[in-house]
């Protein structure tokens, strides 16, 4: 039979080849051994066409014969072709699959396999040519598959993948390579639903083979925060990204009735995400009893997760001002606290602040979820002027109000006090209110921007969600055909739950009544804690009780003519002790070198995030992903003119575990102090004497310590 493939192409090199690289490429192609799943005389058949190939072009007399008699042919189509037997195509095919000429392979098989059957000679008769045949179709069309993949065309890598699949499953051959195929096709799905929802509206078929593919995925997984394998190779936590990522190209009306469905499984992590498609539906569409229904379902999910300011907010968009209020103090998001008491200074109640914090967290974290009401503007007091909307709010039973609450805000009063807020609102957004409303949580910490923690095992499904859809809204990372990236909370997110109990009290706003008693105490606590600090000091560290695994830091070795001197960093922008650089040669991590690490970081913090931001500093002492992050949010604060002025106080090393020569892990507890600068002046966010304990993951680049990755233990 006659192919279209000359003996240039069989060692893959040019017409204008030199001789040296005939030979090379000759050499190479003689190296590379095809797949083990094909038999010996389809390797055998592609050895002797190299060595053929090689013997002619690497002849000069016979490679200008050759070359002469490739212009001589007559007919066009048959330049560049040469005669095969049919023993020799399994070879020529192993040759056009390490060159990824896929399409011609799938040609030439295809012709293969047909004359098969005209002659009644079926793969199902043990022919050893036809499997290998067979073979290389399909692992053809694996390869074209993930080429396309990587071009970002899912539903094509689909339809060529199963091609490649239908081939193998048909005679039923070669069931590695069918695993194989099948693999690539689980990881693929949630890329095909992606793009299958991201179809217009419209094109009901293909959005509805989407939601078709995400019920399979949601079975298979036992519900979105299910644990069952669906072979995605998505965890708990790149899943919950993954249904973040597809909710902005579904309409409130199909994530109403998708999560609806799988809160039913039941599913906490389904029924807050419902919250926001009742919610976002009552008032984008002026049907408040969807709000009802979503304050119901807060109220089941309160024994799980802090959903208090959500359910305040429903109670104000119920027109309850006073139920509002008083679910208000029961939660412990200090940070939407605080905004709802700044802007509500002046008033005799919070219902302003909340008012200010509705209407913003509509804007910002519900409508742009919906594909539908991405590009829509909310207005309260388009809501509240509503007559069907007061109709529904009058006729709703009061909620019981605590006779202690302050009637200062009645339901008549909500729409003029709804285009109040909207007004400032309006005016705020393109000043203060934005920079500390978007910022507020990263100024606090100084955490990076759009690095929030991502979820951990110690945290619920619910809490993960929370922190997606929340007001700590975290963007999703797309997957990656490999895998999923596996992130864990740093020293920039380590404000948890149980570290905001430390800065709640010192909330100036939310707890202003105890301020003079609260003073009184820190003096003692202030003493008392120097008196402990001092003695610490002169004993020796000792390894965390909470942290068996981590072995005590040992002792400083003695310094030898042969150890490398240690020059100290630039000093950074606060008035804090100059450290060390991190040791650039020594291998073994001690009690000083994690000591001068751990001040080499935070030198290199204060540059990063001080008035001038020197990111070049996060380079000497972070790897990634902590250099990301942190470069992240220092460029964040710099827009937003934001900047801190860190004063490090104190450092005490508690426990060192070297993994390996180039990894390690280092327990430390940590005593700063930061001002807060927004716009040149300083904010009420500083904080004093704030005392953490962080677990530091160091890996050995370039002869040189630096921190991959933090996290607060309390």
């Amino acid at each position: 039979m006659r192919i279209p493939l000359d003996l240039y192409q069989i060692l893959g090199v040019p017409i204008q080849a030199t001789p040296e690289q005939i030979e090379q490429a000759f050499a190479d192609r003689c190296q590379q051994l095809p797949r083990q799943e094909y038999s010996k005389s389809a390797i055998a058949a592609r050895t002797q066409l190299l060595q053929d190939a090689h013997a002619v072009l690497s002849n000069s007399d016979a490679r200008t014969a050759y070359d002469q008699s490739i212009l001589a042919e007559s007919a066009p189509p048959d330049i560049g072709s040469m005669e095969l037997q049919e023993s020799q195509l399994v070879g020529a095919l192993l040759l056009l699959q390490e060159q990824s000429d896929y399409e011609r392979i799938a040609h030439l098989g295809a012709e293969y396999l047909k004359r098969s059957i005209d002659l009644n000679r079926l793969p199902s008769a043990n022919n050893g040519s036809d499997e290998d045949v067979i073979l290389a179709m399909a692992l053809a069309n694996l390869e074209a598959g993930r080429e396309c993949w990587q071009q970002k065309q899912f539903e094509k890598a689909s339809d060529v993948l199963q091609s490649g699949l239908k081939l193998l499953t048909q005679e039923q051959l070669f069931p590695a390579v069918q695993r194989e195929i099948e693999l690539d096709l689980y990881k693929l799905r949630p890329y095909r639903i992606l793009e299958l929802l991201a179809e217009p509206e419209e094109d009901i078929s293909k959005r509805q083979q989407g939601f078709s593919l995400l019920q399979i995925m949601l079975d298979e997984r036992g519900g979105i925060d299910g644990q069952q394998d669906d072979l995605s190779g998505l965890s708990v936590d790149d899943f919950l990204r993954f249904i973040q990522q597809l909710r902005c190209h579904l309409t409130v009306q199909e994530q109403q009735d998708l999560f609806t469905k799988e809160s039913e499984r039941p599913s906490p992590v389904a029924s807050y995400l419902l919250v926001y498609a009742l919610v976002a539906k009552g008032c984008s569409q002026g049907k408040p009893e969807f709000i009802q229904q979503a304050k119901l379902a807060l109220t089941e999910l309160a024994d799980r997760q802090d959903i208090q300011v959500e359910k305040s907010m429903c109670y104000l968009l119920l027109g309850q001002p006073g139920a509002a209020i008083q679910t208000l103090p029961l939660s412990r998001d200090q940070e939407s606290l605080e905004f709802i008491h700044q802007y509500s200074e002046g008033s005799e109640d919070l219902v302003p602040g909340l008012f200010l914090y509705t209407e913003r967290w509509l804007q910002q974290e519900v409508y742009p979820y919906f594909r539908d009401l991405a590009d829509t503007q909310v207005s309260l007091q388009s809501y509240f002027n509503d007559e069907h909307i007061q109709a529904y709010l009058n006729g709703l039973a009061p909620e019981p109000v605590s006779p202690r609450m302050p009637a200062a805000t009645t339901s008549a009063d909500l729409p003029l006090l709804a285009k109040q807020g909207s007004d400032t609102l309006s005016s705020a957004r393109e000043g203060r209110l934005s920079t500390q409303a978007a910022h507020r949580q990263d100024v606090k910490r100084s955490r990076p921007q759009g690095k929030q923690p991502v979820p951990t095992q110690n945290v619920t499904p619910l809490t993960a969600v929370k922190g997606l859809d929340g007001t700590q809204k975290r963007p999703i990372t797309p997957i990656t055909p490999a895998s999923a990236p596996t992130v864990e909370s740093s020293d920039a997110g380590r404000r948890n739950e149980a570290v905001s109990n430390t800065r709640r009290q010192r909330s100036q706003l939310q707890y202003r009544r105890w301020f003079f008693a609260a003073g009184a105490v820190a003096l003692v606590l202030l003493a008392l804690f120097g008196l402990i600090s001092q003695c610490s000091r002169q004993e020796e560290p000792v390894p965390g009780a909470e942290n068996p695994s981590l072995e005590p830091a040992s002792p400083d070795p003695i310094p030898t003519p042969a150890s490398p001197s240690v020059s100290p960093p630039a000093s950074p922008p606060v008035a804090s002790p100059t450290p060390a650089s991190a040791p650039a040669t020594s291998e073994e991590i001690t009690t000083t070198s994690a000591r001068q690490i751990i001040q080499s970081w935070q030198s290199a913090k204060a540059e990063a995030m001080g008035k001038d931001h020197q990111l070049a500093s996060l380079n000497k002492i972070l790897a990634e992903p902590s250099l990301s992050e942190w470069k992240t949010g220092a460029q964040s604060d710099q827009a937003n003119r934001i900047y801190l002025e860190y004063t490090f106080d104190d450092l005490k090393i508690n426990a060192i575990k070297q993994q390996s020569p180039t990894e390690a892990t280092v327990e430390a507890t940590v005593t700063e102090t930061a001002k807060v600068f927004e716009g040149g002046q300083q904010t009420t966010d500083a904080y004093t004497g704030d005392t953490y304990r962080v677990r530091y993951q160091l890996v050995r680049e370039q002869e040189q310590w630096k921190i991959k990755q933090m996290k607060v233990l309390n």
